[in-house]
């Protein structure tokens, strides 16, 4: 287990808001600061939030939000929407299949929105969807995987999304419809599972996206922007 403790922004009306930089990677060395951010969706920011948004200098901002999604709950800030579904995607209950489901279904999408974080012009650079969890946390532990971060430090901050969303999902416990298989938050071990599923089916996460059309010259920038 890493020391890591993540960087949690208070942007108001946002819970889920990190800057992952000083997260530890495999062969020593941090992730740099100002570099990723991770959050649920800036829809609910509130004029203070918006402010604070502006503030930390965003290069971009990556939506991965399905169409309906923005269109029902419109972003104030300048999203670059870059889904990671289909229309007419289905959606799994039990977390393990529905991320796998997610990455194999859809896997030029995937490298898309890696890319997109890889060749932005400098500056932080946001990822969102709805909660901050399944989407984001798929291609942030993409990224992540991909500039050799380390991978219990990955695990943990994706699990740390459960704590900061915890007053939300109380606040809806009697209107939230859940799946089967979905009646606890995730754990650690999901995202555990889903790079796992990758390097087993795909030789690699690297293989998984190059496969998908990310470039070598991507990885390079991905690697330049969040390690240096």
């Amino acid at each position: 287990m890493t020391d890591y403790s993540p960087l949690h922004l208070e942007w108001p009306g946002c819970l889920n808001v990190r800057d992952l930089g000083g997260l530890p990677l495999t062969g020593g060395g941090t992730l740099r600061p100002r570099a990723l951010v991770r959050s649920d969706s800036p829809s609910f920011l509130t004029d203070d939030g918006v402010t604070a948004a502006t503030t930390y200098r965003l290069a971009r901002v990556i939506d991965l939000r399905r169409p309906d999604e923005v269109e029902r709950y419109p972003s104030p800030l300048a999203d670059l929407h870059l889904p990671v579904q289909g229309p007419g995607d289905p959606i799994e209950g039990p977390w393990v299949h529905l991320y796998a489901g997610l990455l194999d279904r859809r896997p030029e999408l995937f490298a898309r929105a890696v890319a997109a974080v890889a060749d932005a012009p400098e500056g932080p650079v946001l990822v969102h969807c709805a909660a901050g969890k399944d989407r984001t946390g798929l291609v942030v532990a993409l990224a992540l995987s991909l500039v050799g971060a380390d991978p219990d430090a990955v695990a943990g901050d994706y699990e740390a999304t459960n704590a900061r969303l915890a007053p939300r999902y109380a606040a809806e416990a009697d209107d939230r419809e859940i799946l089967p298989g979905r009646e606890t938050p995730p754990t650690r071990q999901v995202i555990v599972g889903a790079l796992e599923h990758l390097r087993t089916r795909y030789g690699s996460v690297e293989g998984y996206l190059t496969g998908a059309g990310l470039t070598p010259g991507h990885v390079r920038a991905l690697r330049v922007r969040l390690v240096g």
